[in-house]
C-alpha cells in the first residue's frame, strides 16, 4: 500500500499522524520534492516503485511531498512527526524527519539515512528492513554502494636517471648523454609538475551584494534584510530537502554571517 501525503494539504500533519497511528506492519515514511516539472507521482519514482512491487505485501508506504508551493511552505509535517517520536532527543527527531523512516505497529524500529540515488537507497533500505523481518532477504553484500573491486598495481613508472644506471637503456632524446654536453645544473628548470606555483587568494565577496542591499543602507533596514534571509536557510526549513540542500543552505548561512558582519563593523 502507497500513499501519498502533499505540504499543500492543510490537513497533511494530521493525516501523516493518523496513518502512523492505524499502522500495524512495517511502514516507510519519507519525504520527497515534487516541483510542477516532475511529470511521474511520488509513488512512480525509484526506490517507492521497486519497494511496492517486490515487498509491497510487507511494506506499506507514506511519502510527503513538498511541492515548493506558498502553501505549503510554512508545514514541516516531517519534523512534527520526529518531534512526536523523539520529544526528548533531537538528533534522532531530526534523522527521523530528513531520512526514511521505519515504523512497525505505529512505533519507531530504524531510520535510514539518504544516500543519494535511489539504487544506493534502495540497498541500505533492504538491508534494514531484513533486519526487521525475515519476509525481506538481506541485499547482495557485494553489491553494497561504496564497495570497490580490487584496483591492479601501478606499473613502476620510468626511471630517468643517467644510461650508466639503467643498464643498457638507450638515453633520452634531448638528454644531456645523448648530446655529450655536461649535466644540467641544479638549477635548471624544474621537471614538469614540480614548478611552484603561487597561491592566490579568493576574491572577498562584497556583502552588501551578498546580502541583495544597496550600497550605504542605513543600518536598521541591513539588519532586517540579513534577518530576512538567514531566516529562509533555517534548519527546520530546509529539514525535509535532500541532504544536498542541507549543505547549500549552511553554506549561504555562512556566507551571510560573514557578510553582516563585515557590514556590522563598516556600516554608520
Amino acid at each position: 500500500m502507497q500513499a501519498v501525503l502533499y505540504f499543500s494539504d492543510k490537513q497533511v500533519r494530521e493525516k501523516l499522524f493518523a496513518f502512523v497511528d492505524a499502522s500495524q506492519g512495517l511502514l516507510l515514511v519519507t519525504g520527497l520534492r515534487h516541483g510542477a516539472a516532475m511529470t511521474r507521482p511520488p509513488q512512480a519514482r525509484e526506490p517507492f516503485s521497486a519497494l511496492e512491487d517486490v515487498y509491497g505485501d510487507v511494506l506499506s508506504q507514506v511519502l510527503v511531498a513538498d511541492e515548493g508551493t506558498t502553501e505549503g511552505m510554512w508545514r514541516d509535517p516531517l519534523g512534527d512527526l520526529g518531534d512526536r517520536l523523539y520529544p526528548d532527543d533531537r538528533k534522532r527527531a531530526y534523522a527521523a524527519a530528513t531520512g526514511y523512516l521505519l515504523l512497525e505497529g505505529g512505533k519507531p524500529r530504524a531510520v535510514v539515512r539518504k544516500h543519494g540515488t535511489p539504487a544506493e537507497d534502495l540497498w541500505f533500505l533492504q538491508e534494514a528492513l531484513s533486519r526487521l523481518t525475515s519476509r525481506i532477504p538481506a541485499p547482495d553484500p557485494a553489491k553494497r554502494p561504496g564497495t570497490r573491486r580490487a584496483e591492479p598495481a601501478p606499473r613502476t613508472p620510468p626511471r630517468y636517471g643517467p644510461a650508466s644506471a639503467q643498464g643498457d637503456a638507450p638515453p633520452r632524446y634531448g638528454s644531456s648523454s645523448a648530446r655529450g654536453d655536461a649535466p644540467p645544473r641544479s638549477d635548471d628548470t624544474p621537471p614538469r609538475g614540480r614548478r611552484a606555483v603561487p597561491s592566490s587568494e579568493p576574491e572577498a565577496k562584497d556583502p552588501w551584494a551578498v546580502l541583495g542591499i544597496e550600497r550605504g543602507t542605513p543600518k536598521d533596514e541591513a539588519r532586517k534584510a540579513f534577518r530576512a534571509l538567514i531566516a529562509q536557510y533555517h534548519p527546520d526549513k530546509v529539514a525535509h530537502l535532500a541532504p544536498e540542500f542541507h549543505a547549500l543552505a549552511e553554506r549561504r548561512t555562512r556566507e551571510l554571517l560573514e557578510a553582516w558582519e563585515a557590514l556590522e563593523h563598516d556600516a554608520p
